[in-house]
């Protein structure tokens, strides 16, 4: 039975490298993955802005993700790995967190973003929250 990985993705190097990661392991370790995909809208971000404004702000950032995921997802598939594109919307590590549990997978793979040391001390970074705040197996891919 193949082991069910939970991806995060955006469009970044990093999130390329757990991809690459997967593909290249698909021999030794079967798996199926569910691609995530965050949105972290908030309003905060775009208080001022009119709602016509807010809306089509809101429609082409989910628009823009959407083919992000399917982008991998094909990516995947065409590598001989079953997988399933979801986006959600709100604080990238709680979301991963949640839909690793509901899901019920196996393993979160995740990889940092290769910001620097400073920025991750001052801020966290998604990967790190993953790590310290998930229930499951988390694979930092580098």
């Amino acid at each position: 039975m193949p082991l069910h990985v939970l991806v995060p993705v955006d469009d970044s190097p990093a999130a390329h490298r757990v991809l690459n990661y997967i593909i290249n392991m698909k021999d030794m370790m079967p798996m199926r993955a569910t691609l995530l995909i965050v949105v972290p809208f908030s309003q905060l971000e775009y208080h001022g802005f009119q709602q016509s404004q807010l809306e089509a702000i809101t429609r082409q950032s989910l628009e823009h993700c959407q083919k992000v995921v399917e982008k991998h997802r094909l990516v995947l598939e065409k590598n001989g790995i079953a997988a399933e594109a979801k986006m959600e919307r709100g604080n990238p590590a709680d979301m991963i967190c949640r839909v690793a549990a509901a899901q019920g997978v196996d393993l979160v793979l995740i990889s940092p973003n290769g910001s620097g040391k400073l920025s991750n001390l001052m801020f966290g970074s998604v990967a790190n929250k993953v790590v310290q705040e998930c229930h499951l197996p988390v694979l930092l891919v580098r």
